[in-house]
C-alpha cells in the first residue's frame, strides 16, 4: 500500500510538473514578430459555404484592400470604400481570435465591391490561425477561419498600386453633365466608368480634363483611371 501511494504521489508531481510545462509553452508564447505590418489582400474567402474565394486582381474595378495589424494586436484596414477596425487576441503564438471589430458601412456603387467587401470583413471576424513564410518579393500572410476559410496576404502590393488620392480632383460631384479632372504630376493615359453592376460603359483615351456623363442615367459610377504611376478609383455620383 505504502508502495502505490508513492508512486500515486509520484505521478501527480509528473502530471502537474508537465501541465506546468505547457502551459508555459502553450500559452505564454509570443506571436511571430513579422505579423505587425502591411499586409495587402490577395485572396479570400470567409469559409466553406461561400461561392468560392474572391481573388483582388480578378476585380473590377480594381481595389487594394489591405490589413495592418499593430504590436498591441490592434488592426486596422480597407476593402474597397469602407474601412475596418479592431483587436485580436493571441490564443496560442500561431493562433489569433478576433476580439472587437467595427467598420463603416457606405453603399461602394459596385455590386461586385459590396460583395467582396461583406466577405472579407465577414472573414477578418472569423481570423484564427496564421502562418508566415518567405517569398522573393518579401513575406507572405495565410489566415485560416474555423469553418475552413482563408485568405492569403502579401507585405507588398500588386504591380498596379493605387496613388495618393490628391493627385488627381475631380469636380464638380454629384454633377449632372461634365465632370473636369484637375492632375498633379500624373500622366493619365485611360479613364473607364463602371456602373453598379461592375460593367465598363464608357471609356475615354484622349482629352481627360473634361468627362462629359450627360448620356449616363442618374445614380453612382466608378471612375477608374489608369496612370503612369498606377490606378486610381473615383466615386462619382450622376443626378
Amino acid at each position: 500500500r505504502w508502495q502505490q501511494a508513492e508512486k500515486t504521489r509520484t505521478m501527480k508531481q509528473l502530471l502537474l510538473s508537465i501541465s506546468i510545462i505547457c502551459s508555459i509553452n502553450c500559452f505564454a508564447q509570443e506571436p511571430n514578430p513579422d505579423l505587425f505590418q502591411t499586409w495587402y489582400l490577395y485572396s479570400v474567402m470567409a469559409s466553406d459555404a461561400s461561392q468560392g474565394p474572391y481573388v483582388v486582381s480578378e476585380i473590377e474595378p480594381t481595389i487594394t484592400p489591405s490589413l495592418t495589424i499593430m504590436e498591441d494586436l490592434t488592426f486596422n484596414g480597407i476593402g474597397t470604400c469602407n474601412t475596418f477596425n479592431g483587436t485580436f487576441n493571441l490564443l496560442y503564438s500561431h493562433i489569433l481570435e478576433t476580439d472587437q471589430f467595427s467598420n463603416t458601412t457606405d453603399d461602394c456603387g459596385i455590386e461586385i465591391h459590396n460583395n467582396f467587401e461583406n466577405e472579407y470583413f465577414s472573414f477578418v471576424q472569423l481570423a484564427a490561425g496564421y502562418s508566415i513564410s518567405s517569398v522573393d518579393n518579401g513575406m507572405v500572410l495565410n489566415i485560416n477561419t474555423p469553418v475552413f476559410g482563408g485568405a492569403v496576404f502579401k507585405n507588398f502590393p500588386m504591380n498596379t498600386t493605387k496613388f495618393e488620392l490628391p493627385q488627381i480632383d475631380i469636380y464638380p460631384n454629384p454633377t449632372s453633365s461634365l465632370i473636369y479632372l484637375k492632375s498633379q504630376n500624373s500622366s493619365i493615359i485611360k479613364i473607364e466608368i463602371f456602373n453598379s453592376l461592375g460593367q465598363s460603359i464608357k471609356t475615354i483615351e484622349n482629352k481627360f480634363d473634361t468627362i462629359d456623363i450627360t448620356d449616363l442615367p442618374n445614380g453612382f459610377y466608378i471612375m477608374k483611371i489608369d496612370s503612369e504611376f498606377g490606378t486610381l478609383n473615383k466615386r462619382i455620383i450622376k443626378k
